[in-house]
């Protein structure tokens, strides 16, 4: 089965402004950019794994420093989609840190609608989805978290929809990089990068990956794969 490494921001049908499909969200990520509204007060941390702490760094400084480069960057780029920048900067050499910071903020919006305090219990139909794929809920999760704590360096784990043969795929991207330049929807992604962790784990990251499926919003990545796979129609 092909695995390679994917955000609560919806996936709807949509072309981005150069021509390619996207995988948007609603409401959509537009430039100028902002930190997203969270369905939860980062203030309190998501119990109980992400602390107060962690979470006012990450979110506060991490991703709303990714926002504020990209809009020292973006001049002439207004009211496009963040994923229509993405798409025009893949590749680019002379686009690459314009590239990167929209990247990283789709990427930390998709993590934050991944997560909920304690978690959101996982719909019926999403769990027979990954049993028929994986076998069973206990080896999709042994499976997401060997790619998450093998993904070398900074970058992020996803779980995506290949559009071709519509199929769940496990994926790795290395520090920006985010599937949907190549393709795959994303329905569920860990951020591996060690600010998303250091502050609670220290370096224990698979620590960190097996604690994290206490808050993941399970609701929402069921309606981020029923989005992707609309899209792979």
């Amino acid at each position: 089965m092909y695995r390679v490494p994917i955000t609560r921001v919806f996936a709807a049908r949509g072309v981005c402004s150069h021509g390619v499909r996207c995988f948007t969200t609603i409401p959509a990520l537009t430039y100028p950019a902002e930190l997203p509204k969270l369905a939860f007060d980062y203030k309190e941390g998501i119990k109980p794994v992400i602390s107060p702490r962690q979470m006012e760094l990450h979110y506060t400084k991490h991703h709303k420093a990714y926002v504020d480069k990209l809009n020292s960057l973006g001049k002439g780029e207004e009211g496009k989609t963040i994923e229509a920048i993405i798409h025009s900067t893949n590749g680019k050499v002379d686009k690459k840190v314009m590239f990167n910071q929209a990247a990283q903020h789709f990427n930390h919006s998709f993590y934050w609608n991944c997560l909920f305090p304690g978690g959101k219990p996982m719909p019926k139909r999403l769990e027979e989805v990954l049993c028929k794929q994986f076998g069973n809920i206990e080896k999709f999760k042994q499976e997401m978290q060997t790619s998450a704590v093998n993904n070398f360096g900074s970058g992020w784990t996803w779980l995506c929809v290949d559009p071709s043969s519509k199929e769940l795929v496990i994926l790795n991207t290395s520090n920006a990089e985010c599937p949907i330049t190549k393709g795959p929807r994303p329905i569920f992604t860990i951020d591996v990068w060690e600010h998303a962790y250091y502050k609670d784990f220290e370096n224990r990251r698979p620590d960190y990956v097996n604690e994290l499926w206490g808050i993941v919003n399970w609701e929402y990545v069921d309606q981020a794969y029923e989005r992707a796979m609309s899209q792979a129609e």
